[in-house]
């Protein structure tokens, strides 16, 4: 059973993911299969022509550059998405087909990634916009970072199960579990349950 968990950053996403694994899933994290892509030599040849050098720290792509760069253009941003999102697409894809039982794919940009066609359920972790300033702001963010990166998020719609992150790490965990118990296991074990 696949389950998209997706949310925009600051929203508690990465928490869910962990709670999700907690409980014995499989969690997918898209972030790092999009780290181990931009290491790809063909990947790093192609964005080398487009970004030039100055997105690269040695022979690595430096990600805080490029994040600073593709995310003050949406042109920019489509450029690289277009180069890497197919070759994301393909390794989620091999890690599903390699697992069973609950598999998790953690991707704030589930949608746009095409990723919420191998999905059997899709969750949403929202959370007051108020607090997702604060949580990005006590991660070092500064408020253009945030700005960027949240404009840069608007096509993140609430779809599937929409979980509200509005409290704190104990309340989210509980939330997860009673989706857990009611939805999931009922669905992974056959017996009847809420959808």
């Amino acid at each position: 059973m696949v389950v998209g968990l997706t949310g925009k950053i600051g929203s508690g996403k990465s928490s869910a993911a962990k709670i999700f694994k907690e409980l014995g899933a499989h969690v997918i994290d898209v972030d790092r299969i999009g780290h181990e892509v931009l290491q790809m030599q063909e990947v790093k040849n192609t964005l080398r022509k487009i970004f030039g050098d100055e997105i690269f720290d040695g022979l690595e792509i430096d990600r805080k550059k490029l994040a600073s760069r593709v995310f003050s253009s949406s042109t920019e941003l489509q450029l690289l998405e277009k180069i890497v999102h197919p070759l994301i697409r393909e390794r989620v894809k091999k890690e599903i087909d390699l697992l069973d039982g609950l598999i998790i794919i953690d991707a704030a940009v589930l949608h746009r990634l095409g990723l919420d066609e191998f999905c059997d359920l899709v969750v949403t972790i929202v959370a007051p916009f108020e607090k997702i300033i604060q949580r990005l702001r006590d991660k070092g963010l500064s408020e253009e970072e945030i700005n960027k990166r949240l404009s840069a998020q608007q096509d993140i719609p609430p779809s599937g199960t929409v979980i509200e992150n509005d409290s704190d790490l104990d309340s989210l965990c509980e939330k997860i579990k009673s989706f857990y118990t009611r939805v999931i296991k009922s669905k992974l074990h056959g017996q009847p349950g809420e959808v």
